[in-house]
């Protein structure tokens, strides 16, 4: 009876013992250390910042020139929370910051500005320092000189002159030629495609403007001509084939009929033995 006791009594000790600890465990969790607590408030500001640089720079699209600021700093927010100890303490932010949350705001917060960085494709237009590349910067300037090309032609705002296509047309296929060249080796960012996009579009259809491609509309024009032109070989063949056909059942029907005719003939004839 006694051992009975005595094994309830260590049952009971044990149970309260593991639910002290986590009541204190959870409760040291609730409440962050100060130095977290400024890191977390310091990422969170970064991560708002380039959210907002990203939205306010999506048209057009300049993600890749006017957010990488923020993007760094982004980063360097981050590294500061993933720090193992602070000031050689005992304090670790990724327990309270990373580790704990199911939601795992942080690190979903931090994959967000990675992946929009990276469908961006901003590294192919920037250097390991954030500034713009020199292929970038010189397809900027081509696009600038078209603007400004543009600009002088516009008239109260909407309307155009009438020379606009003619004297903005070398500036054109300057900046469409280089990105053409340079694209296969992808080298370019959204932010270039988009100015390259958006240029072509108003050049077509705003402007009226259009750029010939005398190669391209011959090999057209060639293959639009060799379609048209088998069906009228098909059924040419085919009539040929037909009068062919015609032409030996006539001959076949005379040979027949005159066959018949003979044979006729030669069975009036009398035999005399």
């Amino acid at each position: 009876m006694a051992k009975i006791i005595y094994l309830l009594y260590f049952y009971l000790f044990y149970f309260n013992t593991c639910f002290s600890l986590q009541s204190t465990d959870t409760k040291s969790i609730d409440v962050l250390p100060d130095v977290c607590e400024n890191r977390l408030q310091l990422f969170a500001n970064e991560t708002a910042n380039f959210t907002l640089c990203v939205i306010t720079n999506a048209r057009p699209i300049t993600v890749c020139e006017n957010c990488a600021n923020e993007y760094y700093r982004v980063l360097e927010r981050y590294e500061a929370i993933q720090k193992l100890h602070v000031n050689d303490s005992e304090v670790d932010c990724r327990i309270f910051l990373t580790n704990i949350d199911r939601l795992q705001v942080v690190y979903a917060s931090y994959n967000y500005v990675l992946d929009m960085w990276e469908k961006a494709s901003c590294k192919l237009c920037l250097n390991l320092n954030g500034t713009l590349n020199d292929k970038t910067k010189y397809i900027m300037h081509l696009g600038d000189v078209l603007d400004s090309c543009v600009t002088k032609h516009i008239i109260n705002g909407t309307n155009h002159s009438s020379s606009l296509c003619t004297d903005c047309k070398e500036a054109y296929m300057t900046l469409n030629s280089y990105y053409i060249t340079h694209k296969i080796d992808n080298v370019f960012c959204m932010d270039v495609v988009d100015l390259i996009n958006n240029t072509q579009t108003e050049w077509s259809l705003k402007w009226k403007c259009h750029v010939s491609n005398y190669d391209s509309e011959w090999v057209l024009l060639f293959i639009s001509f060799i379609v048209l032109l088998l069906p009228v070989m098909f059924y040419f063949i085919n009539w040929l084939f037909s009068q062919e056909r015609s032409n030996t059942l006539i001959f076949q029907n005379r040979w027949h009929e005159r066959f018949t005719n003979n044979a006729a003939s030669t069975s009036n004839y009398v035999v005399i033995t």
